[in-house]
């Protein structure tokens, strides 16, 4: 399949991630040499070498002196990024980013409670004991809350909502913490660990209707406290501008 001279570096780009997925290729396979990728599309070593070059930014392929580059392992980094630029561009990104994640996480209760092993139930447990053994620890309780629901998604056995929900935790824990440190200041710490509980016991009940409800409880709870968040920062920049 030869290029068209016109954005080389991009069609190479396209024409090795086409290849990974027809062939099903997983992490560690290898991927033809740059001289053979050379010949299949009739471009330059400059080309390919540049087309592998973005491909290992992005962690589709991994190079290695001396060997063939092999298909990279998967991770959430070009969504991470993605979520990262669209948060910036909203005027209330908090707000936006619960707005995702609230169906995504709902269907992940739901699948969970219908599809998690008894070794998933016990990582749930895990971290929600952890939690609230934690309750009290402003710094800990937010990261072991975006752990509990990323073992929910895990538990889903669907890796594209794993992933999805794993690729905005960074941009989670900035709400996550927002949330935490408001309930402290308003004496509300304790309701969402009474959420998690409903949600984990729920999910171990293999219940999928009381899992999605309790989920969607929790995340309405959560949302709407990050509107006074943002209500609050917004008043505070404009005393500040006055």
């Amino acid at each position: 399949m030869l290029l068209k001279s016109e954005t080389l570096t991009r069609q190479a780009f396209d024409a090795v991630v086409k290849y990974i997925v027809d062939r099903g290729l997983t992490a560690g396979d290898q991927i033809p040499s740059t001289a053979a990728l050379m010949e299949e599309f009739g471009i330059s070593r400059s080309v390919v070498r540049e087309a592998l070059t973005a491909l290992q930014v992005c962690g589709f392929v991994d190079i290695r002196n001396g060997r063939n580059p092999v298909v990279g392992e998967l991770d959430e980094r070009l969504l991470l990024m993605f979520m990262t630029r669209a948060a910036s561009m909203q005027s209330r990104p908090m707000s936006a980013l619960m707005e995702v994640r609230i169906p995504l996480e709902i269907q992940a209760a739901r699948l969970a409670a219908e599809r998690s092993d008894g070794r998933a139930l016990e990582q749930i447990d895990a971290t929600n004991a952890r939690m609230a053994a934690a309750q009290d620890d402003t710094d800990l309780y937010p990261r072991l809350d975006t752990r509990f629901h990323t073992d929910i998604a895990m538990a889903t056995n669907n890796h594209i909502l794993t992933f999805m929900v794993s690729s905005i935790r960074a941009e989670l824990m900035t709400v996550m913490v927002a949330v935490r440190e408001f309930r402290e200041q308003n004496d509300l710490v304790g309701q969402e660990q009474t959420q998690h509980d409903a949600i984990a016991r729920a999910i171990r009940e293999h219940d999928p209707d009381k899992a999605a409800r309790a989920m969607q409880e929790h995340l309405a709870s959560s949302l709407r406290l990050v509107h006074q968040v943002e209500e609050s920062m917004a008043a505070a920049r404009a005393s500040a501008s006055a």
